[in-house]
């Protein structure tokens, strides 16, 4: 299986924060830009507050520190999978002409089954989130696997039996398939193949899960930014919420079928969401809201900084009597004034800065700059209306589309595209 790279290389994050502390004076530290996304380890009972300020929750979960990717990484990793198939299945067949998928083929298919996924969840009236972690799953599944290997078909029901336990909606196998089998539910061959396809591949689907099954879904961060704008002066009215709301969801469904997860925070792409509904009110609406952040987020950000500032001197005071007092209790008034001597030594040297300089934060406040963010969320959207517009395969939606979904679907595969 390809293996996918997780995080930037020492060299890059060297670099950052050498550029960074160039361009500051200071010792170097993490980029301003990437500040909130990065990774702190605390004591567990820390003494003082972490350098350069807090770093967001999402920022310390499994799915920011192992499922983020630039679109480089992503498009790597796929061509990867596909070339490792091919090889695989190469060596296991005879014939001189196998009808192999491409990149382009495996994401269409994939993006064919998640629509199949979310048509399956509603069917067991499951909740939005089980979709969603299904969905996420899936995807996370074919940046290790390849659809020539393991089809999709499987693989869906599986992550969604997955899904189902990890957001505290269990499934009892035996009735999930038996639900599969539909018309078919009265026969026991067909029901138990359901139950042994499931069986046979959650452990191997949690393999390349890492085993890690919490997803942070957009839906949540939609859900709180909904509520959040009822709460900006001349609020929108109830009908055009609800309007809001509709569209933001029927976007944020959409979003799932792109790579959108894995290269944006989940907070991104419910604003770009939200931002791209009804206009040109949405588009109103999420600027209101920045302006209303930015400005409480202005002078919240410098008064954190002047309480960690403040502790920090706290700390050393406390730190400087607590070596003063050991020295005397141990060698007395001579190793007490050696303590008073080199604490005055240390004091007098410069101290390297912690903390980014308030202009910067003043300037930007929400850790980017306003055309920045606005410039992330078009990407998102644009993310989003490629998918709405090109259907599956990116040409069009239409009998085409759903044409060339069925010859990649039928096209037969050694290693299991049947399962």
């Amino acid at each position: 299986m390809a293996q996918v790279k997780t995080e930037p290389s020492p060299t890059t994050l060297a670099s950052t924060s050498s550029n960074d502390a160039a361009a500051t004076g200071a010792i170097a530290g993490p980029s301003y830009t990437t500040a909130s996304m990065r990774t702190i380890d605390l004591l567990s009972t820390p003494t003082i507050p972490p350098p350069f300020g807090p770093s967001s929750a999402y920022a310390q979960t499994s799915q920011a520190r192992n499922w983020r990717f630039s679109p480089a990484v992503l498009n790597r990793s796929r061509s990867d999978c596909n070339a490792a198939a091919r090889r695989q299945l190469s060596s296991l067949s005879t014939a001189a002409d196998i009808p192999f998928l491409s990149v382009d083929d495996e994401l269409a298919l994939v993006a064919y089954y998640l629509v199949k996924a979310g048509q399956i969840v509603n069917a067991l009236k499951l909740p939005e989130l089980v979709e969603a972690t299904a969905t996420s799953f899936v995807k996370r599944f074919y940046l290790r696997n390849s659809c020539m290997n393991l089809h999709p078909k499987n693989i869906v029901i599986t992550c969604i039996f997955l899904a189902s336990k990890a957001e505290n909606y269990p499934l009892n196998l035996s009735d999930f398939a038996q639900k599969l089998a539909g018309k078919q539910a009265t026969d026991a061959k067909v029901v138990d193949e359901y139950r042994r396809i499931v069986f046979d591949l959650e452990f191997l689907v949690s393999q390349s899960l890492l085993f890690e099954y919490t997803v942070t879904g957009a839906h949540r961060a939609l859900y709180g930014l909904l509520l959040d704008v009822q709460s900006l002066k001349d609020a929108v009215s109830r009908e055009d919420l609800h309007k809001l709301a509709a569209e933001s969801h029927s976007k944020l469904a959409n979003s799932r079928l792109t790579d959108a997860e894995f290269i944006y925070t989940p907070s991104q792409i419910a604003l770009a969401c939200l931002r791209a509904s009804v206009q040109p009110k949405g588009k109103q609406l999420v600027s209101q809201w920045l302006d209303a952040k930015e400005s409480t987020a202005r002078s919240a950000v410098l008064t954190a900084k002047r309480q960690r500032e403040k502790l920090r001197e706290q700390e050393s005071a406390r730190a400087a009597k607590a070596k003063i007092a050991l020295a005397r209790r141990t060698k007395g008034k001579a190793g007490a004034k050696a303590a008073e001597d080199e604490l005055a030594l240390t004091s007098s040297q410069p101290t390297p800065a912690v903390e980014f300089d308030e202009s910067l934060l003043q300037q930007q406040p929400l850790g980017m700059s306003r055309s920045d963010i606005e410039a992330t969320l078009d990407e998102v959207e644009a993310l989003i209306n490629r998918r709405e517009v090109g259907g599956y395969t990116g040409n069009g939606k239409g009998a085409e589309d759903l044409e060339r979904i069925k010859q990649i679907d039928d096209v037969p595969q050694a290693g299991g595209m049947d399962g």
